[in-house]
C-alpha cells in the first residue's frame, strides 16, 4: 500500500463520517423548519447569522464553537422523536471521531460562506427543501472521494 493511499483513508473516513450526519441532519431538517415556531424559527435564524459571522473570520475553533451547537439546537426542534434520538446518538458516537481526524484544511470556507447564507434563508422562509439541501452540502454530500 502506498503512503498516499494510507493517508487518504483518514481523509476517506472523515468524509464518509460527515456524510452520514448529513443525510440524518438534512432528513431532521426537512421536518423540523416547516413546523417552527416564530420564536424558534428567529432563534434559529440568530445563529445561522453568528455562524455566517464566523466563517467571514475562517477561525475553525470559533466556528465548531457555534456550529455544533446550532445543530444540536436544530434536532432538539425536530418534531419526530425517532428522528432526535437517531441524531442524537450518531452525534454523540461519530462527533468524536470527526474531532480527532479534523484538520483546518478540510474546511471549505467559501462553500461555508454560500451554503451558511442558503441555510439561514430558507429556514427564515420556511422552505424544507432548500434547508434540507444546503444542510446536505454543508455535510459534504456532494463530496466525492478522490
Amino acid at each position: 500500500m502506498s503512503a498516499d493511499s494510507a493517508a487518504s483513508r483518514p481523509r476517506h473516513r472523515r468524509i464518509h463520517l460527515f456524510q452520514t450526519l448529513g443525510a440524518l441532519l438534512g432528513g431532521v431538517t426537512r421536518v423540523t423548519v416547516p413546523v417552527l415556531e416564530d420564536t424558534d424559527r428567529a432563534a434559529l435564524v440568530a445563529e445561522l447569522d453568528e455562524v455566517s459571522r464566523v466563517i467571514g473570520l475562517q477561525d475553525p475553533v470559533a466556528y465548531a464553537e457555534l456550529s455544533w451547537p446550532l445543530m444540536d439546537h436544530l434536532v432538539a426542534l425536530c418534531p419526530n422523536r425517532i428522528l432526535v434520538t437517531t441524531a442524537r446518538d450518531a452525534l454523540a458516537l461519530l462527533s468524536p471521531q470527526l474531532e480527532v481526524t479534523a484538520d483546518t484544511d478540510w474546511l471549505d470556507w467559501p462553500s461555508l460562506a454560500v451554503d451558511f447564507p442558503i441555510l439561514r434563508d430558507a429556514v427564515a422562509e420556511g422552505d424544507a427543501i432548500a434547508a434540507e439541501l444546503a444542510v446536505e452540502r454543508l455535510w459534504g454530500m456532494a463530496a466525492t472521494l478522490p
